[in-house]
């Protein structure tokens, strides 16, 4: 299994329409696809219209043991973790469990073998969500939004990355995906020629549009291959799962270090 991390330090960039379209691409290619979501805000969940009534990500980070019976179907022929609210408290308090930033790898381990692909969905801050999932992935997949902030937030992951690679993953892996692609500008095109001339080599080919079909379809609970088949969306998105299969003989899933507490990222700690 492959776990991809789709993380941002900038809101509103396109975080969970990756997770949940990417993994639908990915299933209409016959994979097998788990998405977790580890923002208490719950994005990921509503929009795979997954049912928050049982399990959670909370329950799985208190007892990885919990995910197979976290696991539900959801949209997409996919499976998922769903969030909760009280997720954001499961947090504050995994600073006094052992080893708290490997609890979720500790649960993807023993579902190694069901799924050829994980994704999870990340919220826009640091502390033990960034540190665990990090810790658990073999790619972080960065989307940036095609405007000048979003290159912030771009900087911010390469840092938190290379963290992450000296402290719990030496083996994780940075790319980068262009989301909200309009190519009619010019400032467009620049954004994503400079992530491309800081970062050779690690952004894809492919660039998701900006395109309103994106943004209705998690309002129907569909991915965007069941909401709108024949748009521009649907065809970047299984254009991009195209290009990574591709590319995935280049990389694949490598031994965590096992540290202990003690090695914990520091911005884990943020509140």
């Amino acid at each position: 299994m492959l776990t991809y991390a789709i993380s941002s330090q900038k809101g509103g960039v396109g975080k969970t329409t990756t997770t949940v379209n990417l993994g639908a691409a990915f299933a209409l290619l016959g994979k097998r696809v788990l998405l977790l979501d580890m923002d208490p805000q719950g994005s990921l969940t509503a929009a795979v219209g997954a049912n928050t009534n049982g399990l959670s990500m909370g329950d799985v980070l208190e007892n990885p043991e919990n995910i197979h019976n976290a696991i539900a179907p959801c949209t997409g022929n996919m499976r998922v973790v769903s969030a909760s609210p009280t997720l954001a408290s499961v947090f504050q308090d995994l600073a006094n469990m052992e080893t708290p930033a490997f609890r979720l790898s500790l649960a993807l381990q023993a579902v190694q073998d069901c799924y050829d692909y994980a994704l999870i969905d990340c919220p826009p801050a640091l502390g033990h969500a960034t540190a665990n999932t990090l810790t658990a992935s073999d790619m972080v997949l960065v989307p940036l939004q095609c405007e000048f902030l979003s290159m912030r937030g771009l900087h911010d992951m390469n840092d938190i990355t290379a963290i992450i690679r000296d402290t719990t993953n030496a083996a994780l892996q940075l790319r980068v995906l262009g989301t909200m692609f309009d190519k009619r500008t010019l400032h467009a095109n620049a954004v994503l020629q400079e992530a491309s001339t800081e970062l050779p080599g690690l952004v894809y080919q492919t660039v998701i549009p900006r395109t309103i079909r994106l943004a209705e379809a998690p309002a129907t609970g569909q991915t965007i291959f069941e909401y709108a088949p024949e748009s521009n969306g649907a065809y970047a998105y299984s254009m991009l799962a195209q290009e990574i299969l591709e590319k995935e003989n280049n990389y694949g899933t490598s031994a965590r270090n096992t540290a202990g507490s003690e090695q914990l990222p520091s911005f884990a700690y943020a509140a």
